[in-house]
């Protein structure tokens, strides 16, 4: 367009002189040859989009501040509009759902089964109880700590509500720890799902304690601890009664089951610091099993249905076991209160599915090559995980390379995927989702350098928060890029015109650059900072394949054009008669006269007070949103540039004289020009009664999908067991 409208205005020149109108030398020729050049460079200038990187920076900076205010701490900007098309959440239970606040509420031993938090020391065997609560204090590397009569939690939750049920015992863990009796220590495993101790209690013999997920426990052990701390065979029925009775009984009521195991060894019977775990962990002695019960967040309901009502998916991912995830989940709304059991755990449906089956089924990962010859991971089954991923919202007893996986699979299905994490084993699927969060309290330094969003106070709804932010950050920089081509369509539009038929651009240099200045730098600040608002969770996500120019956007940017343009031709065609004001054709091009500049000033303000009335259309991008003045106060910023502009405008108009070269107007020509304006308001409102679909073929602006990329392996993203070993 630039170089069009430097061609024709340099014909119009040729056939001047060609025709003998004008001197050949003639110094007017090269200043007109100049200023001709000037517009085509100032055409450029207004053309190329050098505020949307602006734009776009300004919306993530302005979101990240006000992020963190809410509970997330972002480290990547990125981060932040990539969650506007989040449509899979996958979330830990404990901490991210829960308060992480553990209490101990059922307790099995010696036969009885305490339940409702009423564990009564003296109904207990003296020896069992002593048993009981040195397995707790000696297998454990929680540091609780009581201040007064506070008791703080500081490590592992689970074991600090043992270590808090041993105290009210009498027995405190610091008579145990740090002692050179602890022999050996097996650090809970994912993997494994338990944690054993090897305690020497005299110099000839260890007891080896161990505790970890009841049912997985409950197989290594063979004897059961009675009365006077006698044994007895643990019969394969009398485990499907403790399965049946307590550890079921317990998970329904959402209380994750720990069982406690030992056995006593002879020093001269085994090298314990040599031999197997699976030597040390087998043939053990069932001490009892607690069932720990982790209060529900109490905002967390409404969270989730918030997810629900924004098409966002939410999966619980969990170590617990399958009708302790269930209890959770339904009391969660993850899973309707009143889904039927029988539907859940039937083989036909994958609404909540076990680490173990999930990982056969879908046959793991493997690695292949894309175009480019680099290695990328993609799940093995992906019809199998299709079809899984349609239902499946619970995935119990489940392992880091599990998450790993189910985060491949949902983004090899080109899936928006967030996922929380708080241990060194998720790294993997937090780098492997779009959005990684970590917890900010209970997370490791591993998960939080691996995470994009650092959650600081642990809970699902800044999760939430975090998606309305990103949907508006994405609006955001739609609103500024229909504000950009409409003004954009228009500018060059009369530039070229006003060349081809009067020889001159009716906007000179330096009104142009002030109207790029209005389009660039103030429509960055003023549209970007928009704030959210609860509506924007009531829509779906945008998808990674939705191009960010819409069929809605496009009717608002071609109709506020074509009426600018017939404004604007007949301001500039017609203006003079209409007005009753001399022509300022020729005025640029000649010595600048204030009289003859009126016709021209009134074209210029009209054009900017134009575009300061469609920014007011841009602050709504959609459809059914005809109160363009809604929260139209909450963004003290875009009042001041709307203001800041208006002022400026005037100052140039009144005061701008040969320099911008502008003319005085009157008071009733302001007037006019304002109306003019406003007008774009009421062109808003009836734009919006055209249908879409008119629009929905346009695709001039070629754009490469979000998250296209193949998801390349590397270091930082191996699952499995590689990634426990590191």
């Amino acid at each position: 367009m630039a170089i069009l409208t430097v061609i024709v205005m340099a014909i119009h020149l040729l056939v001047e002189i060609c025709m003998g109108w004008r001197a050949f030398a003639d110094i007017d020729n090269l200043k007109q040859l100049v200023s001709f050049f000037l517009i085509g460079i100032t055409i450029i200038v207004v053309a190329v989009p050098e505020g949307l990187p602006l734009a776009v920076t300004i919306a993530l900076a302005y979101s990240v501040g006000k992020m963190k205010k809410e509970n997330n701490f972002v480290k990547h900007l990125s981060s932040c509009e990539i969650m506007g098309g989040a449509n899979n959440i996958c979330s830990d239970k404990t901490g991210t759902l829960t308060l992480n606040k553990m209490t101990v509420m059922n307790l099995f031993i010696d036969n009885q089964n305490f339940q409702g938090g009423v564990i009564v020391k003296e109904q207990i065997d003296v020896t069992n109880l002593n048993i009981f609560c040195e397995a707790v204090c000696v297998n454990s590397d929680a540091t609780p700590r009581k201040t007064n009569d506070l008791y703080e939690h500081l490590g592992n939750k689970t074991e600090c509500a043992l270590l808090e049920l041993a105290l009210k015992f009498g027995f405190d863990y610091n008579t145990y720890r740090p002692n050179e009796k602890l022999v050996r220590i097996l650090p809970f495993s994912s993997l494994t799902k338990r944690m054993t101790t090897v305690y020497q209690i005299s110099p000839d013999k260890y007891r080896i304690y161990s505790k970890g997920a009841s049912e997985i426990m409950l197989d290594l052990c063979n004897y059961m601890l009675e009365k006077n701390g006698q044994t007895s065979h643990l019969t394969e029925e009398v485990k499907v009664n403790i399965k049946n009775n307590i550890i079921e009984d317990y998970s329904k009521k959402a209380l994750r089951t720990i069982a406690l195991a030992y056995k006593e060894l002879d020093c001269s019977s085994i090298d314990v610091l040599e031999c197997q775990e699976e030597l040390l962990e087998s043939n053990l002695t069932l001490i009892g099993i607690a069932g720990v019960m982790d209060p529900l967040r109490p905002e967390i309901k409404e969270a989730i249905k918030k997810c629900r009502t924004a098409n966002i998916i939410v999966r619980m991912v969990t170590g617990d076991n399958l009708s302790t995830a269930v209890a959770i989940a339904k009391e969660t709304n993850i899973i309707s209160a009143n889904c039927d059991d029988s539907l859940l755990f039937s083989e036909k449906h994958y609404f909540v599915m076990e680490g173990k089956k999930f990982r056969s089924m879908v046959g793991g990962l493997v690695y292949d090559k894309d175009e480019d010859g680099r290695q990328v991971v993609k799940v093995k089954n992906i019809e199998t995980f299709k079809e899984i991923e349609k239902e499946l919202r619970v995935l119990a007893r489940s392992t880091p390379e599990d998450k790993y996986i189910l985060v491949t699979g949902l983004k090899q299905l080109q899936n928006v995927v967030a996922v929380t994490g708080d241990g060194t084993n998720d790294a993997p699927a937090l780098k492997m989702a779009d959005v990684g969060f970590a917890l900010g309290i209970t997370g490791t330094l591993v998960a939080r350098q691996a995470a994009g969003i650092i959650l600081l106070d642990d809970n699902f709804k800044s999760i939430v928060t975090a998606c309305k932010w990103g949907r508006n950050i994405y609006d955001s920089i739609r609103k500024f890029i229909q504000f950009q081509l409409t003004i954009n369509i228009v500018a060059l539009f009369m530039a070229f015109v006003g060349a081809a038929i009067k020889k001159e651009s009716p906007l000179n240099a330096i009104q142009m650059l002030w109207v790029n200045l209005i389009m660039d730098t103030f429509a960055s600040l003023a549209l970007a900072t928009e704030p959210p608002n609860e509506n924007l969770l009531e829509r779906p996500p945008y998808s990674r394949l939705e191009s960010i120019v819409t069929a809605n956007m496009w009717r608002n940017i071609l109709g506020h054009a074509i009426f600018q343009i017939i404004i604007l031709s007949v301001v500039l065609f017609k203006g003079p008669a209409i007005f009753g004001v001399q022509s300022s054709f020729g005025n640029y091009l000649s010595v600048w006269d204030p009289a003859k500049g009126v016709h021209y000033t009134l074209f210029f303000q009209i054009f900017v007070l134009l575009q300061v009335f469609n920014q007011i259309n841009c602050r709504k991008l959609k459809k059914d949103e005809y109160n363009v003045f809604q929260g139209f106060f909450n963004n003290w910023l875009f009042l001041i540039v709307e203001i800041f502009t208006i002022i400026i405008q005037f100052i140039i108009v009144q005061l701008g004289g040969s320099f911008t070269k502008t003319s005085p107007l009157s008071l009733e020509q302001h007037l006019i020009c304002l109306a003019f304006g406003a007008s774009s308001l009421v062109i808003g409102l009836v734009l919006k009664l055209i249908p879409e679909s008119v629009f929905n073929k346009i695709t001039c602006l070629k754009e490469k999908p979000v998250g296209s990329a193949p998801v390349i392996r590397s270091d930082a993203m191996i699952g499995g067991r590689r990634a426990h070993q590191d």
